[in-house]
């Protein structure tokens, strides 16, 4: 989100597509190297042990991929 409160930022490749027109990204190579994880797993105690593991299959999937691309991730 744009608040214009400052003149420039470091944020995610991800919130700055999300930003849209309202923001520049700009690359640097350093941000190559920098590395973020985001674990996922279906918790043993998941009240719908059957829903965490759909959804847990459903992330990992190549149309969820897809989307998480579109939206700016990359793949591991």
């Amino acid at each position: 989100m744009k608040l214009g409160e400052v003149d420039a930022a470091l944020v995610y490749r991800t919130d700055a597509r999300a930003a849209s027109a309202d923001v520049t990204g700009v690359e640097f190579p350093e941000s190559a190297r920098a590395v973020n994880d985001y674990p996922i797993v279906a918790l043993k105690g998941a009240p719908n042990p059957a829903g965490a593991r759909a959804f847990v299959a459903y992330v990992r999937s190549a149309p969820a991929q897809a989307v998480l691309a579109e939206a700016g991730f990359q793949a591991p």
